[in-house]
Formats: structure tokens, sequence, C-alpha cells
């Protein structure tokens, strides 16, 4: 009987002291909000001012493994973005084009660009209405398709999304063009 005795209040106690307060603050569950950020783009303090728009470039390349089974990797490149609203640019030497100058094709002017990046994907961000170009170069370090390239002209409208992801072929030729062949994604 007395051990009946000790264990409720014990147990009225142990129930108490965990219970939730009134006055503790609540911590709602943090949630990926970058979806959202780039729906709503008319709020500059979300990180993107009015009519812009943002662009994401993946890279990979074709590789095998030693079954002879094809998979597709990440791979780190340069990712050049030229804006050419009113220009037809095009990339004629790679060498250059690293060092972010492409050529307008109309005027044989060279025009340069300070966006440039090293890495397997990036996203551009607060870009505004107009064309752009975009190449991607494969590194030198690589056996295979040395300074491969390939570039694509993309026609950015207000408040897009862009998915653009380059795959090198496994047998891409040092430094030759390669199509840009799968599909940009616009949302």
């Amino acid at each position: 009987m007395k051990s009946k005795l000790l264990l409720f209040p014990s147990l009225l106690a142990i129930l108490i002291s965990c219970s939730k307060r009134v006055n503790d603050p609540f911590i709602p569950e943090e949630k990926n909000q970058l979806d959202s950020i780039y729906q709503a783009p008319k709020d500059p303090f979300l990180g993107i001012p009015e009519k812009t728009s943002v662009v994401h470039v993946q890279t990979s390349i074709v590789n095998y493994n030693q079954w002879q089974n094809f998979f597709v990797s990440p791979e780190k490149m340069t990712i050049v973005m030229w804006p050419s609203h009113d220009k037809t640019l095009v990339v004629k030497d790679v060498d250059k084009a690293i060092q972010g100058i492409a050529i307008d094709k109309e005027s044989n002017t060279e025009v340069k660009t300070d966006n440039i990046t090293i890495a397997s994907g990036i996203t551009f961000q607060d870009y505004y209405p107009g064309k752009y170009l975009i190449a991607v170069i494969m590194s030198d370090e690589k056996g295979q398709g040395k300074k491969a390239y390939s570039s694509k002209e993309i026609t950015i409208k207000e408040y897009g999304k862009y998915y653009m992801h380059k795959i090198f072929s496994f047998d891409a030729k040092e430094r030759e063009f390669e199509e840009w062949s799968p599909k940009i994604i616009e949302k």
C-alpha cells in the first residue's frame, strides 16, 4: 500500500515537470524556402529585385566504370556568362573565353565579362530580361577532352527560372565545340 502511495505522487511530479508551460516560446520548424524566394521576386528583401531572373547551370561528363556501364558524374568546369542584348556573341578562342572574352560576330570586337566561375554548378541571380551567352569549358586536367567547350545563347524573360545542364560526352575532342544537347528548362 505504501509503494502505491509513493508511486502516485512521483508519477504526478514527472507529468507536471514534463508538461509544456504556456509562456515557453514556440519554435517553428525551419523549411527550405528557396522556391518561395524565386517565386516572389517583387520583394527585394527576399533576394530578387523586380523583373530579374535566376539561371542555374550544371556541368557533368559521361564516364564508364570497370564493367563498361556509363554514368553521368558532376565535373568542375569553367562557366562563363556574357550579356549579349544587341550583339551576336561567339566563342572563337577557348583560352580567351576562360578569361571572359567572347567575340561579337557582326563587329568582330571583343566583349569582356567578369561572370566567370570554376564549379560543377552555379546559380546566376538578379539578371534582367535580355539575351545572354553561356559557355562551359572543360578543364585541361582531364585526360580526354581537354578544354572542350560548349556555348548556348538564351533569352531571359521577367521573373524566370532557367535550368541548364551540360553533359559532355565521353569522347569529347580536345579544344573542340560540342553541341549543347539537353533542353533548357524554363519555369
